[in-house]
């Protein structure tokens, strides 16, 4: 039971109107957070003693309110409004005051229990530990945790019904001002009463919407501070039971000690089933007598409801009498899995810890398959209860009848009593056996067993055997004193990887340092970005056949292995290469000649776009459309390449319109550069200007020519779309049409037309001409 109090005062704002709240504006400031609330004196207000004087406040109002009532007609709804309003208000402060003392007690109140105090005290000292207090130690711990999940849920809980509320004080304080000015427009004395009383219900209601916020407020606060207080005791719990748990041990008096405890529950079941059993006797003796009577001329009298209690209650019997041997043989299995986990305690042999974990395993599985049944009788069960209630709440019966209709009820949820505690016995006991699983090293999720022991030896000397491995051996011969030594050197799997790992960590550190070393030469020596970024590269080339040879030799890895290669090596480099050379070649070039630079907008072999980088063997050029091309630098020097921003960015750019024939062609003209004037973008020097082209079959023919400077925000055809959209709407406002092609048709008059005329029904035709 977490935050009853909250949980009522969620239930309240849950089934209370939004539009039934709030009290005078009088108390509007009482409701402040009391962090910010501050007394005339300069001193902080009690919030307790501010909760009971807004509660006495609404109390007085609610007396006052229903004084005034009862003189007015009793279906006024804006009186039953109010005084709804100060009903809610009353039962939301005194609320409140329960949730400020609650949240003053838990100040002073330490969350942490007796039993978990000793607990924790006990598996705090040395090891070895009880496995029976290690066992209590989770239990305490798992409770913890589902407290601390059911905190986080109300929290959730609690916040979204803040952020409601807070958009409901919103619409709460505009209702406040429209009713305000509606009061301060009214005229006559009855609307002026009218809208006044409808601007205090108004600030009742925003009231209401201050008090609900203010209990959620106070609601978060709680949960908080427990939360405070039980994460760390949580966390204390988990490193406790880490360190703990590979250090139990499970006694033979503490395993005794919980056979004990496994048979006094067995018989106190034994003996439930015996009075079940006696129970069960009676009541079916009671039905043969009552069966062997003659029967009523009623079919509903109290001799047929006599004999369908008793049915029902002998079912009942008997399906308990079930769960009973369930609980039964399972008390006997959780004997046998006890017994199982003190043989693995008590052994190190792994073939013996191995068999444990099988049979542990076979009982979770065996457990685990019984759960789906459990589950559906269960709900079965309940689905019996729930017609009953409804059976119960819908008919008319006599106080003898529903006094039988309610025993009949109450044996159905005896069935599910019966169902849960036989679900409780088994989850309680796979949860026991997923803990012992995971002691002795079997991970429930995956499947897989760990014997740490065994296991560690194998991986180690499965580790060493593979660092050991030879790849190849050596020969390198030395001249010592007139004679020839040769020395055998063995390449194995740790010397490789060793080199790789100094090959890594030494390219990784001259990377750094050469990143740095380009960014002094361009911020101190004013080298180009460009070229600061060949010689790093070069440079970090040569580093890298630098720390090759060096890793070779102190790896002992004498470089007479790759000579049997360099000849086959030279080869094919040479031809492999060429291309790659070449275009190396190139790029330093390029680099160096800054015919390309990076923010170039280029065109080359249907490419068009911007220089993104210019690296050493190719460049990477973005074109308009977004894709990015990579093309050799030794493209750059064998082909033509258009360089729109070589010496200057600006480029200039034409726009054709065409206007019909009569029209005022230099308006049109001046309407159009005014256009290309207006445009940002437009440079003013050199000025646009319009030329009359030609005369056009259809119009005449006026271009539009302007200059742009472009960059990478930019784009041409923007410019030209904004333009063509601003003449068409200038043009269309000022009477000159754009017009669309057109064609003249003559006809030949020189001889009569024929012309026929004939009904639309079809008749005779007229006269011919």
């Amino acid at each position: 039971m977490i935050l009853r109090q909250v949980f009522l005062a969620l239930i309240v704002i849950a089934f209370s109107p939004l539009a039934d709240a709030q009290l005078p504006k009088q108390l509007s400031e009482a409701l402040k957070p009391p962090a910010t609330k501050v007394a005339a004196s300069g001193e902080a207000t009690d919030p307790r003693a501010q909760a009971e004087a807004l509660l006495a406040e609404a109390r007085r109002q609610q007396d006052e309110e229903r004084l005034k009532s009862a003189g007015r007609d009793p279906e006024d709804l804006q009186t039953t409004a109010r005084q709804r309003l100060l009903e809610r208000l009353v039962m939301l402060y005194g609320e409140r005051l329960k949730l400020l003392d609650e949240l003053a007690m838990l100040q002073d109140t330490d969350l942490e229990t007796a039993n978990q105090k000793v607990l924790m005290t006990e598996l705090a000292g040395p090891p070895p530990y009880s496995a029976l207090r290690a066992d209590a130690l989770r239990d305490e711990n798992d409770s913890l945790k589902a407290q601390l999940k059911s905190l986080a849920a109300a929290e959730r809980a609690l916040v979204d019904q803040q952020a409601g509320l807070v958009a409901s004080r919103r619409l709460a304080d505009e209702a406040v001002r429209l009713a305000e000015d509606r009061l301060a427009r009214a005229g006559g004395r009855d609307e002026i009463d009218k809208n006044r009383r409808s601007r205090e219900l108004a600030e009742l209601r925003r009231q209401q919407t201050e008090a609900e916020l203010s209990t959620i407020v106070l609601g978060l606060d709680i949960v908080h501070l427990k939360q405070k207080k039980l994460q760390p005791l949580s966390a204390e719990m988990d490193d406790l039971l880490a360190r703990a748990l590979p250090a139990q041990r499970l006694s033979k008096d503490d395993f005794e000690q919980q056979q004990a405890r496994l048979r006094g529950t067995l018989a106190k079941v034994s003996g439930e089933i015996d009075r079940m059993v006696a129970d069960n006797s009676r009541r079916a003796a009671e039905r043969a007598r009552l069966a062997a009577l003659p029967q009523d001329a009623d079919p509903n009298g109290a001799r047929a409801q006599r004999l369908r209690l008793l049915d029902e209650q002998m079912e009942t019997d008997r399906l308990t009498l079930m769960t009973l041997t369930w609980l039964q043989g399972m008390i006997q299995v959780a004997g046998d899995s006890w017994g199982q986990r003190f043989v693995a305690f008590s052994s190190d042999d792994t073939a013996t810890r191995q068999a444990v974990i099988t049979a542990l395993r076979q009982t979770r599985r065996d457990i685990s398959s019984r759960k789906d049944l459990f589950r559906e009788l269960q709900e079965a069960a309940r689905l019996d209860v729930r017609q009953q209630e409804q059976r119960l709440d819908e008919a008319v019966l006599d106080a003898d009848s529903k006094a039988r209709e309610s025993a009949i009820l109450e044996t159905l949820k005896k069935r599910v009593q019966a169902y849960q505690r036989v679900e409780f016995a088994g989850s309680r006991l796979d949860s026991q056996l997923k803990r012992w699983l995971t002691d002795f090293g079997f991970d429930p999720e995956t499947g897989r067993v760990d014997n740490w022991k065994l296991g560690a030896l194998q991986v180690a000397q499965a580790l060493k055997r593979l660092w050991d491995f030879e790849i190849f051996a050596v020969e390198d011969s030395t001249v010592v004193d007139g004679k020839t030594v040769t020395i055998t050197y063995g390449v194995t799997v740790g010397k490789s990887i060793g080199a790789i790992f100094l090959f890594v960590f030494g390219y990784w550190l001259f990377s750094v340092l050469s990143a740095r070393l380009q960014r002094l030469m361009v911020e101190r020596f004013g080298v180009e970005e460009q070229i600061a970024s060949v010689i790093r590269r070069w440079a970090m080339i040569a580093l890298a056949v630098v720390l090759v040879v060096f890793i070779l030799n102190l790896a002992r890895i004498p470089l007479t292995v790759f000579a049997f290669m360099g000849g086959a090596l030279a080869i094919g480099v040479g031809f492999g290469t060429q291309t790659i050379i070449k275009n190396v070649i190139s790029g330093i070039i390029v680099l160096f000649e800054r015919k390309i630079r990076v923010g170039d907008i280029i065109a080359l072999n249907g490419v068009t776009g911007y220089v993104t980088q210019v690296d050493l063997r190719a460049s990477t050029v973005r074109g308009f459309d977004g894709v990015e091309a990579l093309i050799p630098n030794s493209s750059f020097l064998e082909n033509q390449v258009v360089n729109w921003t070589y010496s200057n960015a600006r480029i200039r750019r034409e726009i054709r319109i065409g206007i019909a024939y009569g029209s005022p062609v230099h308006a049109a003209a001046e309407i159009i550069t005014g256009c290309a004037d207006d445009h940002g973008q437009v440079l003013k020097d050199p000025q646009p200007e319009v030329f009359f082209e030609d005369f056009g079959d259809n119009a005449l023919l006026l271009v539009l020519v302007f200059w742009v400077e472009l960059g990478p925000n930019l784009m041409g055809r923007r410019v030209d779309s904004d333009l063509r959209y601003a003449m068409e709407k200038r043009l269309a406002a000022a009477g000159i049409t754009i017009p669309f092609p057109q064609r003249d048709v003559h006809l030949d008059v020189s001889q009569p037309l024929a012309v026929r005329v004939s009904h639309a029904d079809g008749g005779e035709p007229g006269p011919q001409a």
